[in-house]
């Protein structure tokens, strides 16, 4: 019970010191789903952070205290994640309009 409270709490401090606006992208060597959202943020321009679960205990670690169950998975400051390689919802969070 006690583990489980100091990794509440280690999570929480977390997601507060991390801002509202920074980007972090979790993913996998193994997955082609990260490759592509990774040229996908890349193409928008958006300016993110890639943490690699599968080389990074820490990044593992963040990532499972994120209730992480695939990947790719990006996190946007506080407010939201976007699980999996979903390019409609990348578009529409990050104001790309199409025709």
């Amino acid at each position: 019970m006690i583990r489980f409270i100091a990794e509440i709490d280690l999570a929480s401090r977390y997601l507060h010191e991390m801002g509202d606006t920074e980007a972090i992208l979790y993913g996998s060597a193994e997955s082609g789903e990260s490759t592509a959202m990774v040229e996908l943020l890349n193409e928008l321009g958006v300016q993110f952070e890639y943490r690699a679960i599968d080389r990074d205990p820490v990044a593992m670690r963040e990532w499972e205290q994120l209730d992480g169950d695939r990947v790719p998975m990006l996190r946007m400051g506080n407010n939201s994640i976007v699980r999996g390689f979903d390019r409609i919802k990348l578009q529409q969070l990050f104001g790309w309009v199409g025709c």
